[in-house]
Protein backbone atom coordinates (compact mmCIF):
# COMPACT_ATOMS: atom_id res chain seq x y z
CA UNK A 1 0.00 0.00 0.00
CA UNK A 2 1.11 3.52 -0.76
CA UNK A 3 -0.43 6.73 0.54
CA UNK A 4 -0.94 9.73 -1.72
CA UNK A 5 -2.90 12.77 -0.57
CA UNK A 6 -4.09 10.88 2.53
CA UNK A 7 -5.56 8.08 0.40
CA UNK A 8 -4.22 4.51 0.36
CA UNK A 9 -3.64 2.69 -2.90
CA UNK A 10 -2.55 -0.83 -3.82
CA UNK A 11 0.67 -0.31 -5.77
CA UNK A 12 0.30 -3.73 -7.43
CA UNK A 13 -2.65 -2.31 -9.35
CA UNK A 14 -0.64 0.53 -10.88
CA UNK A 15 -0.01 0.65 -14.61
CA UNK A 16 3.55 0.09 -15.81
CA UNK A 17 4.03 3.86 -16.09
CA UNK A 18 2.65 4.29 -12.58
CA UNK A 19 5.07 1.67 -11.23
CA UNK A 20 8.00 3.40 -12.90
CA UNK A 21 6.90 6.76 -11.49
CA UNK A 22 6.59 5.26 -7.99
CA UNK A 23 10.03 3.69 -8.30
CA UNK A 24 11.53 7.02 -9.41
CA UNK A 25 9.87 8.82 -6.49
CA UNK A 26 11.31 6.25 -4.07
CA UNK A 27 14.81 6.67 -5.52
CA UNK A 28 14.54 10.47 -5.36
CA UNK A 29 13.31 10.35 -1.77
CA UNK A 30 16.28 8.17 -0.79
CA UNK A 31 18.68 10.57 -2.53
CA UNK A 32 17.11 13.54 -0.71
CA UNK A 33 17.59 11.78 2.62
CA UNK A 34 21.24 11.09 1.82
CA UNK A 35 21.76 14.71 0.74
CA UNK A 36 20.20 15.99 3.97
CA UNK A 37 22.59 13.85 6.01
CA UNK A 38 25.54 14.99 3.89
CA UNK A 39 24.48 18.64 4.23
CA UNK A 40 24.29 18.28 8.01
CA UNK A 41 27.74 16.66 8.10
CA UNK A 42 29.13 19.46 5.91
CA UNK A 43 27.71 22.09 8.25
CA UNK A 44 29.30 20.36 11.25
CA UNK A 45 32.66 20.02 9.51
CA UNK A 46 32.57 23.62 8.28
CA UNK A 47 32.01 24.84 11.84
CA UNK A 48 34.79 22.57 13.09
CA UNK A 49 37.30 23.85 10.53
CA UNK A 50 36.22 27.44 11.07
CA UNK A 51 36.95 27.01 14.79
CA UNK A 52 40.40 25.65 13.93
CA UNK A 53 41.01 28.52 11.52
CA UNK A 54 39.96 31.10 14.11
CA UNK A 55 42.26 29.60 16.71
CA UNK A 56 45.17 29.82 14.27
CA UNK A 57 44.69 33.40 13.07
CA UNK A 58 47.60 35.73 13.80
CA UNK A 59 47.23 38.11 16.71
CA UNK A 60 45.89 41.47 15.70
CA UNK A 61 48.17 44.42 16.15
CA UNK A 62 47.66 45.78 19.63
CA UNK A 63 48.73 49.28 18.76
CA UNK A 64 46.99 51.22 16.08
CA UNK A 65 49.14 52.48 13.29
CA UNK A 66 49.34 56.25 13.28
CA UNK A 67 49.50 57.94 9.93
CA UNK A 68 51.93 60.80 9.58
CA UNK A 69 50.70 63.67 7.44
Amino acid sequence: MITIDDKKYDETKLSDDGKVALQNIQVLTQEQSKLKVKFTHNEILTKHYLDILKSNLPEELKEETKWVK
